[in-house]
């Protein structure tokens, strides 16, 4: 997997959000949250990644990248916009190890070929908890969870399922950012919405 120099020549995590394909009505995890989300998969070379609620496909495009050619990532969206959007982005980035599976998580995470060591959950359509159920049937022992959300429904679903599952390693993180935009007195900051990340590993 060799990707475009021209585009993002860095391993490090955090592709500026501007370089990716959007779309108003595509989410996007914004280019710091996803750093941290990142940071809290723990990924390897050669690990195996599920991105449920891939969106626009800014994690599945990083996980990609963390992982290499030996490691592999399966994208699940069940919107053809986002669909869409995200091969635009595989294909941007020239990424080879992302498998598209356009389709609800409920149906599709049984049939994906492999156990994973990672799972991210992004969009979840009001089925947090269930989806995190299932998901932890697909991960790999001391594999990883990592939700973001900026629902407090979502984050108490996801908990809830977490805890009831037994899984260790649980951290709960509030992130808040804001950004600079130049305006003429000088630099104000524009505060985005709090982001709530959850991460947890099966025993």
């Amino acid at each position: 997997m060799d990707m475009n120099s021209n585009l993002w020549p860095y391993r490090t995590p955090g592709i500026p959000d501007e370089l990716f394909a959007r779309a108003e009505s595509v989410p996007i995890t914004k280019e710091e949250v996803r750093v941290i989300a990142l940071s809290k998969a723990r990924l390897r070379e050669g690990y195996k990644v599920i991105d449920v609620g891939s969106g626009t496909g800014s994690i599945s495009i990083e996980a990609a990248i963390q992982v290499g050619s030996s490691g592999r990532v399966y994208a699940i969206d069940r919107d053809a916009d986002a669909i869409a959007l995200l091969w635009e982005n595989v294909r941007r980035f020239n990424i080879t190890n992302i498998e598209v599976i356009q389709g609800d998580a409920m149906d599709v995470l049984a049939s994906i070929p492999e156990d994973a060591d990672v799972v991210f959950i992004g969009g979840a359509g009001g089925k947090m908890y269930d989806i995190v159920k299932l998901a932890y049937t697909r991960l790999k022992s001391k594999g990883r969870i990592v939700v973001d959300s900026i629902m407090v429904e979502s984050m108490n679903g996801a908990l809830s399922a977490i805890y009831e599952l037994g899984l260790k390693d649980i951290d709960v993180t509030q992130v808040t950012i804001a950004k600079g935009k130049r305006i003429k007195a000088g630099t104000m900051l524009i505060a985005r919405n709090p982001v709530l990340i959850i991460s947890a590993e099966r025993p």
